[in-house]
């Protein structure tokens, strides 16, 4: 059984109502960590570049009972060499998102956010990162962000562009405004983000550190059998599988209209 959050209020509340919630598999996710480089400059551009972000790691920390800096570092060995999702590609009215192998539901949580100012959100993540990985928010927006290699030193920015995806969820309800965000913001990596939205529309832009460019959309679902997550736009819905687990489907209640 995949761990459900509900996470509500300005960023570090949102973190706050994770940390609470995961204690436990946050702790034993810290607990196993080395040696991971890079968490000091990552935080660093996570406070300059991505400031929400920052403060909902600062809240979550708090809630789990350990340090900023060790989630840093999770965040850090997660984003570079330990990312979950394999790849993602569109189908029907939204998108097929192919989850690791490894994958159990211990390594998962689903968020049902509702932060202040911005639209309601159902994302999967890591208990113990405040980033998420793939969902879909109230207005229809769904989006999947992929890593295509680690972040390399040579970036300007520590902090990687796969957070890009947060924001777009909080605040814009098309692939074009997703787009437009991305190519306009910060970060670092090599990675692909995809978008779908209610109207049908699709999208996709490849980042390499501070270069942008939009990528034509491939149509594709995972392999069956395979750990996987469907991210339906027009449903606002998110259904996930994995072996030895029951499949979830999950969904928001679209807005009200007028």
């Amino acid at each position: 059984m995949i761990l459900q959050v509900r996470c509500e209020g300005a960023p570090r509340d949102l973190g706050l109502d994770q940390g609470s919630a995961c204690r436990d598999a946050i702790r034993r996710a810290t607990r196993s960590l080395g040696r991971v480089p890079g968490g000091v400059e990552l935080g660093r551009d996570l406070t300059r570049h991505f400031p929400h972000l920052a403060e909902r790691t600062a809240g979550l920390a708090s809630g789990a009972g350990v340090s900023t800096a060790s989630l840093l570092a999770l965040l850090a060995r997660t984003l570079g060499e330990a990312y979950p999702l394999e790849d993602a590609r569109f189908v029907g009215d939204g998108l097929s998102v192919r989850l690791l192998p490894s994958i159990a539901p211990a390594d998962l949580v689903l968020r049902w956010a509702r932060p202040d100012g911005g639209y309601p959100s159902l994302t999967i993540s890591h208990p113990a990162l405040a980033a998420s990985l793939a969902g879909v928010n109230e207005r229809g927006l769904a989006a999947a962000a992929i890593a295509v290699s680690a972040l390399s030193s040579d970036h300007v920015c520590r902090a990687p562009g796969l957070l890009l995806l947060d924001g777009c969820l909080e605040r814009l309800d098309t692939v074009e405004k997703a787009l437009e965000w991305c190519e306009r913001r910060p970060g670092g990596c090599l990675a692909r983000l995809l978008f779908a939205d209610a109207s049908g529309a699709r999208g996709a832009i490849e980042l390499d550190g501070e270069k942008r460019s939009r990528v034509e959309p491939h149509a594709a679902s995972s392999p069956s059998g395979a750990p996987s997550l469907r991210i339906d736009a027009a449903r606002r819905s998110l259904a996930i599988e994995l072996p030895g687990a029951p499949a979830e489907e999950l969904a928001l209640a679209p807005p009200a209209l007028g």
